[in-house]
């Protein structure tokens, strides 16, 4: 497929060797093909049904409608976007659409979602081809130069860190003064949750938990880490961010940390 919505897309970089992929604790599950077609987002035989019922049903759509909304009432225009672990690439399709962004560099690394995927998604969202460029490399390795975006947006992408402090310097180092990151599709813990994990736990275990690691312990295939809302205010707070939530219906909200000064 060369043609996407609008435009035809540049050739994919590669910031990664194979040798340093395979270093990735989670690469092996997110370049297994096989796996990823019974999910919710393999588009590649062109049935886009599912996956955009999914994006609607599960809420990801109305957090990145409450993340859009933001980036086009700054009132700025010529915007770059780091959007990194990009996935299928559905949020840059919808992103390379806003008249105020001039540039997407999307970041991940599944070869056959940057590859394939990618260009389903253009085509299903009737993405502007011409604004994206496909990274092959990890967020923690950005090869952009110090201050190069506007805004980072990352979509159920923050909690696959498992170094988060690591991520987020490199998100500080590529963010202009007055740049702003956004966190879309973060895992939402309830005090009701919170109180079920607990007593889950107890009842396997037979004894109380003495930590939150041992309620949310991190998934070793996935790689999904569980933080608390004071986790991600603490930590984007680090850095001097100036951070805040929006709620986006139900419980479920989107984080928003404005990097200090003027901008441009």
């Amino acid at each position: 497929m060369e043609q996407t919505g609008v435009g035809k897309m540049k050739p994919i970089e590669t910031w990664l060797s194979e040798g340093e992929l395979a270093q990735i604790y989670t690469a092996g599950y997110w370049n297994d093909i096989e796996r990823e077609r019974t999910k919710h987002w393999w588009i590649a035989d062109g049935k886009y049904e599912r996956c955009l019922s999914y994006l609607e049903t599960s809420g990801l759509l109305d957090e990145y409608r409450a993340a859009e909304g933001l980036i086009t009432g700054s009132g700025k225009s010529g915007l770059t976007v780091l959007d990194l672990a990009a996935g299928t690439g559905w949020a840059s399709a919808l992103l390379t659409k806003l008249p105020c962004v001039s540039s997407v560099l999307a970041v991940e690394i599944s070869k056959h979602r940057l590859a394939e995927l990618f260009e389903h998604s253009f085509k299903m969202l009737a993405g502007d081809g011409d604004k994206v460029t496909r990274c092959l490399g990890s967020f923690y390795d950005l090869k952009v130069p110090s201050g190069a975006a506007d805004i980072v947006f990352m979509s159920q992408a923050f909690h696959h860190a498992d170094r988060p402090f690591d991520l987020f310097q490199q998100c500080d180092r590529a963010l202009k003064p007055g740049g702003m990151a956004l966190l879309v599709g973060e895992h939402w813990i309830s005090t009701t949750k919170l109180i079920a994990r607990a007593l889950l736990f107890a009842a396997r275990s037979r004894r109380l938990p003495e930590s939150f690691q041992d309620i949310f312990p991190t998934d070793p295939i996935l790689g999904d880490h569980y933080y608390r809302r004071s986790d991600y205010y603490f930590l984007l707070g680090a850095f001097g961010y100036d951070v805040s939530h929006v709620k986006t219906g139900g419980s479920k909200c989107i984080y928003v940390a404005r990097k200090p000064g003027a901008g441009r």
